[in-house]
């Protein structure tokens, strides 16, 4: 999770690379913060996904039907523009620390 000033404010690693988005959450400690209130978000922050997705009262996600009205074409808009700040930050992320734009060239050592 990205704060508006480009600032982590919530890292979860370590997931399994073929699992989705939405099940990985699921199951994370982040989501059982967020039901139980515990995780410290401003009182009127939310987080922004896609539509992988379910909707709660703090999670935001863009519509997808077709015909929206002009409200929400500025909502899309507008959400767009917040999830660029979290790709701006991951940018921002890999230009200061270069190792994150390549894989890492380490062997993992075999201790028999």
């Amino acid at each position: 999770m990205v704060d508006a000033d480009y600032c982590f404010i919530y890292i979860d690693i370590g997931a399994n690379e073929r699992a989705s988005d939405s099940a990985i959450f699921r199951d994370s400690t982040l989501n059982i913060a967020m039901k139980n209130k515990t995780i410290g978000l401003p009182e009127y922050g939310v987080i922004i996904g896609d539509n992988a997705f379910s909707l709660r009262t703090n999670f935001m996600k863009l519509y997808i039907k077709i015909g929206l009205s002009v409200a929400e074409k500025i909502f899309n808009y507008r959400l767009s523009r917040a999830r660029r700040i979290v790709e701006n930050a991951f940018c921002i992320l890999e230009w200061r620390f270069r190792i994150f734009s390549r894989p890492i060239d380490l062997a993992p050592e075999n201790n028999r």
